[in-house]
């Protein structure tokens, strides 16, 4: 009954412990929902970071009461004890690799109201938050998952549960990113969200890749035009990358497909 203690010690914290000025965990307004991350991934996204510029952002993350709003065949719908986020990781879309935050040079910081003495631990029922922050030191095309475990009690025993968000996309681009490539040109990519085609703009002459949120390779080509319409039609709703590659120096912009 290791966990129901732990509960339990985390409730008399709540009288003796302050709470460190970070993220509001009630900043973030989840509607209806009872299980969710803010931002989600598909409406709304995590600031882009710039390697060598001071970053900072958060996640909001909704708690349930009971495990099986989390892991449907759950038994007896047992109630939540606590959820724990135990990794923020980096995947490159491009090489596969997976890297920590602090590999990228970030680092998290929990905020759960002083429930727990653990600040990265969230008692089932509540809003919670992170606040993300550092210098980023790589550049990449990544996406980041949160890894965490669900710990609920099934026939007086506690049991975990492994749960991840991910897919959310996270580049980190070089700070000359997006403003003037060699040409003169700005590279952009619009409307967002796309619903048939969009327009891809300041990528004459590179070599241009459609690539998926877990970074395999859709479609490659040589742009030969200043501006151009990319057809997006054979796309599933969801997040893609362009990655724009010339003289071996490469770009990332963020692709939405919503219709």
């Amino acid at each position: 009954m290791k966990l129901i203690r732990l509960a339990a010690s985390c409730v008399m914290l709540v009288s003796t412990c302050s709470v460190q000025a970070q993220c509001d965990p009630e900043a973030v307004d989840f509607g209806e929902a009872t299980w969710g991350l803010s931002p989600d991934g598909e409406t709304t996204f995590f600031d882009t970071a710039y390697v060598s510029v001071a970053y900072a952002d958060e996640v909001h993350l909704l708690v349930p009461s009971f495990a099986i709003d989390v892991v449907p065949d759950t038994p007896l719908n047992a109630p939540i004890d606590s959820v724990v986020i135990e990794a923020v990781l980096l995947v490159d879309t491009v090489s596969g690799d997976t890297l920590t935050f602090e590999d990228a040079g970030l680092e998290y910081i929990c905020n759960n109201n002083g429930d727990c003495a653990d600040p990265c631990t969230f008692l089932g029922g509540g809003q919670y938050c992170a606040s993300f922050s550092g210098v980023p030191t790589l550049v990449g095309s990544f996406v980041l998952s949160m890894e965490v475990s669900v710990w609920a009690t099934v026939f007086g025993f506690p049991l975990a549960t492994p749960f991840s968000f991910d897919g959310f996309p996270f580049p980190i681009l070089d700070q000359s990113s997006g403003i003037v490539l060699t040409d003169g040109q700005a590279l952009s990519v619009f409307p967002m969200p796309a619903v048939a085609e969009v327009t891809l703009s300041g990528a004459q002459g590179a070599t241009v890749a459609l690539l998926g949120a877990d970074g395999r390779l859709i479609r490659q080509w040589t742009e030969d035009s200043n501006r151009s319409l990319i057809s997006v039609e054979d796309l599933n709703d969801g997040v893609y990358f362009l990655r724009v590659q010339r003289e071996g120096e490469a770009q990332v912009r963020r692709l939405l497909v919503q219709r």
